[in-house]
Parts: structure tokens; C-alpha cells; sequence
């Protein structure tokens, strides 16, 4: 309850002081080769996401219907770039993260991302 009400706030905020859009080396010395967790700001999807230092990314969908798909990324000036094998066709998407509270991302594709230690 506390998580979701906290996510509401995030959503709902205008940017503030604390939170900005990361920066080329920030997504990288923060967000790869690190675990994600990640789910739709409306809550109803979710999964794991792993972007490897070489390019090559990983993603599962874990609700509504399990899924696995594997793709590349980029980085493309500040913005992360996927492309996965089966999900959105295979069309590339560039997104900006911005850091929010709790140690949470959101992303202006409509995700939030937490990191998680591996195996957690």
C-alpha cells in the first residue's frame, strides 16, 4: 500500500529539486549490469529487466502471462534505447530515466524501475 501510494506521489508531481533526468554515465554506473525490477506505472504489469555492459539485455514479464525476451540496448545521448526479439515487434523505443524517491526510476515510457540485488 505504502509502495503504490508512494508511486501516486511520484507520478503525480511536478519534476522537483531531487529528482532529474540521469545522465549518460549515471545510467551506467547505475542501472547496468545491475538487476531491475521494473513494472507499468498503472501497476497491472511487471518483471525483471537486466542490461549488460555489452550491449545485450534481457527482460522477463512476470503478471499478467509470463514471458522471456532478449534484445540489445544503447544509450543514444542521455536516453536508454531497447530492442527486444518478440516485444513491440521488434521496434526500437528510447526512453529518459529520472531519478525519483525511495531509490525508484521512472521512465518517460511509463515504467518505474528498482534496483535489486541478484537472487533477491
Amino acid at each position: 500500500m505504502l509502495r503504490h501510494l508512494l508511486l501516486c506521489v511520484l507520478i503525480a508531481l511536478p519534476a522537483a529539486a531531487s529528482a532529474s533526468d540521469l545522465t549518460h554515465g549515471q545510467i551506467e554506473d547505475e542501472l547496468v549490469g545491475r538487476q531491475i525490477a521494473w513494472w507499468e506505472a498503472e501497476g497491472w504489469r511487471h518483471g525483471h529487466l537486466f542490461l549488460l555492459p555489452n550491449g545485450a539485455a534481457e527482460m522477463t514479464v512476470e503478471r499478467p502471462r509470463p514471458q522471456h525476451d532478449v534484445g540489445r540496448w544503447s544509450l543514444r545521448g542521455d536516453q536508454v534505447c531497447t530492442r527486444w526479439g518478440e516485444a513491440r515487434s521488434g521496434l526500437e523505443k528510447c526512453y529518459r530515466i529520472r531519478r525519483g524517491e525511495e531509490g525508484l526510476f521512472v521512465t518517460t515510457g511509463g515504467n518505474v524501475f528498482e534496483i535489486r540485488e541478484l537472487g533477491v
